[in-house]
């Protein structure tokens, strides 16, 4: 209800609210009120949890991204895993249900638009699982026809990152990259098959990056930038089983952390 001060009348009159400013008296309309529907708020759960979602997995691949990608990524990365939840989300039971290629629209993103790793890369990785050990292949690189060196580089490192995470539990954990160094003057990179040991029940991201130096009289310089830094998923996986914390180890008077940690607000409710 608005209020008469003598001179004005201040205050939410019908859908407009009256108020006193430097520059004399202002009428806005009121903020509207829209009361949502329960199917509205759980979409708006499943919005939320895509973004933590995705934001753990850049995360676990923080070895090939480095914080070099393009000002859109983030948005441009959460879009598909969103859609991936909504997929897989029962809205009666208000439970999620994933299967082993849920995650398998993630392939091929680009970290950095300004430098797709594909015109830099000219052959395709593949991933396989073969139960709880993931495969990633690098096919035989013709160099320089199917690895491009930009500038005056002259030595590559192809990083192979993978990271896990318990989608249920909300654990993940990161394993160490594989590298493949690459000089200007190979003639050929030979295949080679990187075995990653993975735990049950979680999604597996594997993704491959390049770093660019020129090596000169012993001197490394990096020739990554903002602006250049091929990185994209060569594949996404979710292991079969269930997923359980391992124990810390214990040698003597030694406790040692099972390497797995908390994502925080991540809660995907399994299916019964």
């Amino acid at each position: 209800m608005g209020k008469f001060d003598g001179k004005h009348i201040r205050g939410l009159v019908g859908n407009l609210i009256s108020r006193k400013t430097k520059d004399g008296l202002v009428l806005q309309m009121a903020p509207i009120r829209v009361k949502q529907s329960k199917d509205t708020k759980k979409a708006q759960k499943v919005f939320g949890q895509g973004s933590v979602l995705a934001g753990a997995i850049r995360r676990g691949l923080r070895f090939i991204i480095h914080d070099r990608n393009d000002s859109g990524m983030v948005n441009r990365f959460n879009t598909p895993v969103r859609d991936v939840l909504k997929q897989c989300f029962n809205k009666q039971t208000e439970q999620y249900s994933f299967q082993e290629d849920s995650f398998e629209r993630l392939t091929g993103f680009e970290f950095n638009i300004k430098s797709l790793l594909i015109n830099s890369l000219l052959v395709k990785p593949e991933l396989h699982l073969n139960g709880v050990v993931l495969k990633v292949s690098i096919p035989e690189i013709v160099v320089p026809k199917e690895l491009k060196f930009p500038g005056s580089t002259n030595q590559c490192e192809l990083v192979v990152s993978v990271t896990m995470i318990a989608l249920h539990e909300r654990r993940y954990k990161d394993l160490d990259p594989e590298i493949i160094e690459i000089n200007s003057n190979q003639e050929l990179s030979p295949a080679k098959e990187f075995e990653f040991e993975v735990s049950e029940g979680c999604l597996c991201v594997a993704g491959i990056g390049l770093r660019y130096f020129k090596v000169h009289n012993n001197m490394k310089a990096m020739f990554n930038s903002d602006d250049f830094n091929p990185a994209n998923v060569c594949g996404a996986v979710v292991t079969p089983g269930v997923f359980t914390v391992p124990p810390p180890e214990v040698n003597g008077n030694t406790i040692k952390n099972s390497g797995w940690a908390i994502v925080d607000k991540l809660k995907l409710t399994a299916a019964e």
